[in-house]
């Protein structure tokens, strides 16, 4: 008779793999804490911050259209409709991001040559 085949032997096996198994993830950090850190709010569309050349849509006369954001000044927002239309002084509230924007770790550019801040700005472009 094997011992596997002996209940109270399987339940000391089964006890065993799954000490181990808990051993072997303790200290790292779950899937589901993991997934909390990256996941996006519900309204990201309309609280994410919004950054100069960011596709969006934006509200011209109750519906929104495709855009680009030209210029940013405080709390207000100029845009450059898909159309060639431009609207100056837009309010947050009349602008809906396409797609999340990366949020970027704080990036200390100051020891950058010209070439390499060039470059860095291009793959962030691409990022987004």
């Amino acid at each position: 008779m094997s011992v596997f085949r002996v209940k109270k032997f399987f339940d000391k096996i089964e006890v065993s793999s799954k000490s181990l198994y808990d051993w072997s993830y303790a200290g790292k950090a779950s899937d589901d804490a993991i997934a909390a850190k990256t996941a996006l709010p519900e309204n990201w569309a309309v609280t994410m911050p919004v950054k100069v050349e960011g596709i969006l849509e934006a509200d011209l006369g109750g519906a929104f259209f495709p855009a680009s954001v030209t210029r940013i000044v405080g709390n207000s927002y100029d845009v450059l409709f898909f159309d060639g239309d431009k609207d100056e002084g837009l309010d947050r509230s009349m602008l809906k991001l396409v797609k999340p924007s990366v949020m970027e770790e704080n990036v200390d550019t100051s020891a950058m040559t010209p070439k390499q801040l060039k470059r860095w700005k291009k793959e962030q472009k691409k990022k987004n």
